[in-house]
C-alpha cells in the first residue's frame, strides 16, 4: 500500500496524545507523549541501536522542545513496540482472511475492532507510530520472533561498559495458532457483522447516489442539446425522449402535490 494512503488514514485515524507514566504537562518529565515525541522516537529506534545512541538521535533531531531521559525513552518505546506488534498480529489475521477482496481502509477498522475487543473496548492509540514503524525490517525482526522466547529488546544488544543495563522488555503478541483459535470462537464477529454491515449500507448509498447524478446528467443533455445538426430521425427520436422526461416530471411533481 502507498505511502499516501497511509498518510491518509493517519489523518482521519489520529489519536490523542497517550499517556506514559503519569504527570502533567507536554514537555516534562512522567508527562503524557506527545505524537511528535511518539514519531520521532520510533524514527530514531528505528535508525539507531543502543540506548545512549538512541537517544541522542532523538534529542538530535526532534523539532521540539523535550527533556526524555534514556530511561523513559526506553520504556515508552517498550509499549509502543509492544501495542504495534499486537495490532499488526490482528491486521495480518484480517489480511489472511481477505487477501484481495476487503480494501485496504477496511483491513485496518476490522483490526482495529479486534483489538478493542481483547483490549476490553481501549482503542488503538499508537496508530501513527504503526505507520513509522510498519515497513521496517527492524519492526519486522521483532514481530517474527517466536512466541515463547519473543523479547523487544529495544536496543537488540546491550552498550558495553554501561554500569546501567535495563532489562529487556517482554512481548508476545497472539500468535498464528491463538489468531486462529480466535477466529473458531469467533471472537469479535459480532462487532464485524456489524462493522460490514454498516460499510455494505454506506457504499449501496453512494452508488445509489452515482447513480441518480448520472441519469441527471443524462436528461441534462437530452432536454437541452442543440437540434440544428440532427437529421429528422435523430430530432424525432430526441423529441419524444424530452417527452418521456417531461411526462415523468409532471408526474413526480402530481405524486409530491397529492402527498
Amino acid at each position: 500500500m502507498t505511502q499516501d494512503v497511509d498518510g491518509d488514514l493517519e489523518l482521519s485515524l489520529q489519536p490523542d496524545a497517550t499517556p506514559s507514566s503519569g504527570g502533567k504537562g507536554a514537555s516534562k518529565r512522567g508527562s503524557n507523549y506527545s505524537q511528535e515525541e511518539d514519531i520521532q522516537l520510533c524514527k530514531s529506534w528505528i535508525s539507531k541501536t543502543y540506548w545512549e545512541r538512541i537517544t541522542a538521535h532523538f534529542h538530535n533531531f526532534r523539532g521540539f522542545h523535550s527533556d526524555r531521559t534514556a530511561n523513559s525513552l526506553e520504556h515508552r518505546c517498550g509499549v509502543i513496540i509492544k501495542e504495534c506488534m499486537r495490532f499488526q498480529s490482528y491486521y495480518e489475521e484480517v489480511e489472511r482472511r481477505h487477501p484481495g477482496g476487503v480494501p485496504y481502509q477496511e483491513h485496518i477498522l476490522e483490526a482495529q475492532a479486534r483489538y478493542a475487543k481483547a483490549s476490553q473496548e481501549k482503542s488503538f492509540t499508537f496508530f501513527h507510530c504503526w505507520l513509522e514503524v510498519r515497513h521496517t525490517k527492524k519492526f519486522a525482526k521483532a514481530d517474527k520472533r517466536p512466541s515463547k522466547s519473543k523479547e523487544i529488546n529495544l536496543s537488540v544488544e546491550t552498550q558495553q561498559g554501561d554500569g546501567t543495563q535495563s532489562p529487556a522488555k517482554k512481548a508476545r503478541p497472539p500468535g498464528q495458532k491463538q489468531s486462529k483459535e480466535k477466529l473458531k470462537r469467533n471472537e469479535g464477529g459480532d462487532e464485524y457483522k456489524d462493522m460490514m454491515g454498516n460499510l455494505m449500507a454506506m457504499k449501496a448509498e453512494e452508488l445509489d447516489i452515482e447513480e441518480r447524478r448520472l441519469q441527471w446528467e443524462q436528461e441534462q443533455k437530452i432536454m437541452f442539446c442543440d437540434m440544428s445538426n440532427m437529421d429528422k430521425h435523430q430530432k424525432a427520436y430526441l423529441m419524444a425522449k424530452r417527452a418521456q422526461l417531461a411526462k415523468a416530471a409532471s408526474a413526480s411533481v402530481g405524486d409530491a402535490t397529492s402527498a
